[in-house]
């Protein structure tokens, strides 16, 4: 969860069955910490939260507890006790202690009509009761360990297979995911796909994006007790490994369009750099192993300036960047070096202006008119072109050429950054025939 690559986080937030949120015992809740548990709770995924590090000497768990309930949720229950750096138990199947009894009360009106009733309520029942509300993302499961030196980790793995429960698939049809993307020593691309429902079958020839493009699953393998195994068939709710699949990118699916979690938020990168590499000959070397990194991470975004014909990056922070650094040297021998990094701006128009460049009027040098209106829209809407030009005075394509040109120009505003967040409106054209054409 480190904020640098936030973007990678909350890209597999959209194939998760739940989430096991890590806090460390002794540094407790960081920033990117919030972030991501508001994340997982506006899009309601299953979530247990793990701390970790409970050997470290100067752990306060009561203060982090205070801690947790104020800046993450109210609604958390502590499964265990820490004694000694050891952990045991305190709500399990066969017991649940008394004050959990109310917590589970306050949260379920069934179970709270009975305890009210003073009816029978035996622990499997507040137990599968708390399992509900897990997986409706209403009550958060807190555990504790040490994974350097195994303490905890089994009864964690216990909590996610007890709390954490696989979608029921929906349908026999193949729906797939592609989550991930990365290439082995030898340059063999191997995709990751998370199977949503149906199988997928060695030898198929299966549908990309609901297109007229078909392929055929040559190979196949799945995650096994930690291990990748050749298979003939992956099913619903496992992972398929699919090696040498030169089409795909992230984000492709296979067979029905499955249902993912929506209402992401994409972040943006905030700050770029120039890179060059050390010796120039090697430019061409370090932009085709940028564009690796990008099939691998699509929020990888470079580009080169079309007015310095510098390589820019845009960057999430300078781990980031050090990790860059480090890939290009050691994955693709390549070194490389990042100039002064600078804070992203982008440009907005503040009113609606209307700018015509007339005819033979200087400086026009072209024998057409354009007209344009650009007004502002609200943050976040992006570039929005429209035409009130009719396709029987000048035709789709050259419009279309106007329309690039739009595009283009708003790459870089007045002060070299984007312009953005405007409507671009093409209301005027005119040519003279035959001394010039569209």
């Amino acid at each position: 969860g480190h904020v640098d690559f936030l973007a990678e986080v909350e890209r597999t937030f959209k194939m998760l069955d739940g989430a096991v949120l890590i806090l460390s015992a002794k540094e407790g809740i960081q920033a990117q910490t919030k972030l991501l548990f508001n994340t997982l709770q506006k899009l309601q995924i299953p979530t247990i939260i793990f701390i970790n590090k409970i050997d470290r000497a100067g752990v306060n768990l009561e203060r982090l507890y205070l801690d947790i309930k104020t800046n993450l949720s109210q609604d958390v229950l502590c499964m265990q006790t820490v004694v000694d750096g050891s952990v045991y138990p305190v709500c399990s199947q066969t017991y649940i202690k008394e004050e959990y009894k109310e917590f589970v009360c306050d949260h379920d009106d069934n179970i709270l009509e009975r305890y009210l009733a003073d009816s029978e309520i035996p622990p499997t029942d507040y137990w599968n009761t708390i399992i509900a509300l897990v997986a409706k993302a209403k009550v958060y499961p807190v555990l504790h360990g040490s994974a350097m030196f195994n303490i905890g980790i089994n009864e964690l793995m216990d909590a996610i297979t007890s709390f954490i429960l696989p979608p029921a698939s929906v349908s026999d049809r193949l729906s797939a995911y592609l989550y991930k993307i990365e290439h082995d020593p030898k340059g063999h691309k191997r995709s990751f796909l998370k199977i949503i429902n149906g199988s997928l079958r060695l030898r198929d020839v299966v549908r990309i994006n609901d297109s007229e493009k078909f392929i055929k699953i040559k190979n196949l393998k799945t995650i096994y007790q930690g291990r990748e195994i050749n298979v003939d068939e992956v099913g619903a709710n496992d992972i398929a490994i699919v090696e040498d699949m030169e089409d795909f990118r992230i984000g492709d699916y296979l067979g029905a369009k499955p249902c993912l979690i929506q209402g992401l938020s994409h972040q943006h990168p905030a700050l770029k750099s120039s890179v060059r590499p050390d010796k120039p000959e090697e430019r061409s070397k370090v932009i085709s192993a940028l564009n690796t990194l990008w099939i691998e991470d699509p929020s990888l975004s470079f580009s080169i300036n079309s007015y310095s014909d510098e390589l820019e990056i845009s960057l999430y922070g300078l781990t980031q960047k050090e990790i860059i650094q480090t890939l290009l040297e050691e994955r693709f021998s390549v070194k490389v070096h990042f100039d002064e990094i600078k804070t992203i701006y982008k440009e907005r128009p503040v009113k609606k202006v209307n700018k015509i460049s007339q005819i033979e009027v200087p400086p026009n040098p072209y024998w057409a008119t354009i007209g344009l209106t650009l007004e502002p829209l609200p943050l976040g809407t992006g570039l929005q072109i429209e035409s009130d030009i009719s396709y029987g005075y000048l035709n789709h394509s050259f419009q279309n050429a106007v329309f690039e040109g739009i595009r283009m120009s708003c790459q870089s505003g007045l002060h070299g950054w984007e312009v953005t967040d405007l409507k671009v409106t093409f209301t005027q054209a005119e040519y003279y025939s035959p001394a010039s054409t569209p």
